[in-house]
């Protein structure tokens, strides 16, 4: 059974994402994609900060992605990608921060048997006046689209 996040070819995951952004560029201020950043033959950050959207709500919140890319290049002819780390922020100019999901920072967040993205995430959302910390089921967080539109829908 195909997982949620499973792996992926390269090429693949990287249009995906590129196409995610560019549907929703006629919410932002300026178009952005994501800036690559290959730290290691095996390791890719992918990261797109400061994006300001412009919500169904009529606000401009600024939107912060950053995923952590395993590489896996065993095969040349299919080289694959799988997200194993990821934050996703939200925040505002005049309240804060709205909305975050991130993946777990440190081993006593983790569960027995949950690999490090798939245990504890955060949602907090402060627009309510209170914080709330919840744990998503394993391979339940959010794809990119969903946590913008998420965004563009409630804020």
């Amino acid at each position: 059974m195909k997982r949620k996040h499973d792996w992926s070819s390269l090429q693949n995951y990287l249009n995906v994402h590129e196409r995610v952004l560019n549907h929703y560029s006629k919410f932002m201020d300026i178009s952005r994609q994501y800036d690559q950043k290959r730290i290691t033959t095996n390791y890719l950050l992918l990261e797109c900060t400061g994006i300001i959207f412009n919500t169904y709500k009529g606000n401009k919140v600024r939107v912060d992605i950053t995923k952590d890319v395993e590489i896996d290049d065993e095969n040349p002819k299919r080289i694959r990608a799988q997200t194993v780390g990821y934050s996703y922020n939200a925040n505002s100019p005049e309240v804060g921060n709205l909305l975050r999901y991130d993946s777990a920072d440190h081993p006593s967040q983790l569960g027995p048997g949950s690999p490090p993205h798939h245990y504890f995430h955060h949602k907090h959302v402060w627009i309510s006046g209170q914080e709330q910390v919840l744990k998503i089921e394993d391979d339940q967080w959010p794809h990119v689209d969903e946590f913008i539109n998420e965004v563009l829908a409630n804020y």
